[in-house]
């Protein structure tokens, strides 16, 4: 199953500027629940803030592979 690679790295770029722009208004958000010493509030949006950048750190580590590697190359012996 072949996937285009550029397509697949097109989708991962929209998808890390989506939760870069929720990583910003979170971030606005969390500022002003501070602001407010509203810590609940705060902490939930903390939260949401963090799953989007680790989604984004993960769709980074994502570009380039375009599948399952092999567990065994041949003709790659210590002998060759």
């Amino acid at each position: 199953m072949a996937t285009n690679v550029t397509e697949k790295d097109r989708t991962l770029n929209e998808i890390i500027e989506w939760c870069e722009q929720r990583e910003i208004r979170g971030l606005r958000l969390a500022n002003a629940l501070l602001q407010k010493h509203d810590m609940a509030a705060y902490a939930v949006v903390k939260a949401q803030i963090d799953a989007y950048h680790k989604t984004a750190e993960h769709c980074l580590s994502l570009f380039g592979y375009s599948g399952s590697m092999p567990v065994e190359v041949e003709n790659q012996s210590e002998d060759a």
